[in-house]
């Protein structure tokens, strides 16, 4: 194993030109060259203008992509994708896409009439496909669409993209697969490296409460509790009940849970509010539905994943 997955793939995000990552609430401000313009694919061919919405799909199309992708990301680490709302810009960037892809089951339902307005010819890649959903009963989702916290999830959702890229430049196809099979190591990689993380805390001490319910598929690979969520719902847009705080405050007591996590892009205001009436402290922010901006440390979805992994750790051993 890599001695740091962190460093392994800040750098190689580095030489992918990736400091552009920077979105913020703009839109679609992020592309894979500093400079303003695409660097020539391998043998001397136009890069594909691949755009993605979330940040996780970005960062995989650029680990997938390589030098013959140009990519322009959607979301930013400021956005929410339960309650983004595109601008013109987001439009004008779909319309000169070659490639477009979204995570699919409904976490993104709102690229639908965007890209009826934009137009254009752009393939179109549903990361999800072909993934078993873990069940919600939420109304509008056909399952939690948060599948990228399973590695084995991810891999797939990096095989829906590489086919994707694939089909709208066949010349590179080879490329795309390579770099697709390497990527898949890292990935299985850094789910060994978060189990090791977690070796140290007893299972029935990791117990988890975040602000919404995107941690299942995390919680399922890696053998931990879901205690509750602070908002009840997979989304972020809904605010609970009275009654629904109440029986949260109960179960953190009743269960001892010592600390209630926070997600970046999200206001932890009522997580505070929980936490102060429950006795518990409030953690450091995770990564549920963004990845972190510029100077972060958590750049990249395998960062991001192995500083949730340290975040937890941190917090559940009290230092």
């Amino acid at each position: 194993m890599r001695m740091s997955l962190i460093t392994d793939q800040i750098t190689r995000v580095a030489l992918l030109g990736a400091a552009t990552l920077t979105l913020g609430a703009a839109g679609c401000g992020s592309d894979d060259d500093a400079d303003g313009g695409g660097q020539p694919a391998a043998g001397g061919g136009e890069p594909l203008e691949v755009v993605a919405t979330t940040m996780q799909l970005q960062d995989f199309a650029r680990q997938v992509g390589g030098e013959q992708v140009n990519v322009s990301g959607i979301l930013g680490a400021d956005n929410e994708p339960h309650e983004y709302e595109p601008t013109p810009s987001d439009a004008e960037a779909l319309a000169a896409a070659d490639v477009v892809l979204e995570n699919g089951a409904n976490l993104d339902d709102w690229l639908e009439d965007l890209l009826a307005n934009a137009g254009g010819d752009a393939q179109r890649v549903t990361a999800a496909e072909g993934i078993e959903l873990l069940p919600t009963e939420e109304e509008g989702f056909p399952g939690d669409p948060h599948i990228w916290h399973d590695p084995e999830a991810a891999k797939q959702m990096v095989d829906n993209i590489a086919a994707g890229l694939s089909a709208a430049d066949p010349e590179n196809a080879e490329t795309y697969e390579r770099n697709a099979t390497a990527y898949k190591q890292d990935l299985d990689e850094m789910a060994t490296q978060i189990r090791e993380t977690f070796e140290p805390i007893p299972p029935q001490e990791r117990k988890l409460i975040t602000t919404h319910d995107a941690f299942g598929y995390f919680v399922r690979a890696y053998d931990l509790e879901q205690v509750g969520t602070v908002l009840p719902t997979v989304t972020t847009e809904s605010e609970p009940s009275g009654q629904q705080v109440q029986q949260l405050v109960r179960e953190i007591r009743e269960q001892e849970v010592e600390a209630i996590f926070t997600e970046e892009a999200v206001d932890p205001s009522l997580e505070r509010q929980i936490a102060e009436e429950a006795g518990a402290e409030v953690s450091s922010s995770l990564y549920a539905d963004v990845l972190g901006g510029p100077d972060s440390g958590a750049e990249t979805f395998i960062a991001a994943e192995l500083a949730n992994a340290q975040a937890m750790v941190t917090a559940w051993q009290g230092s």
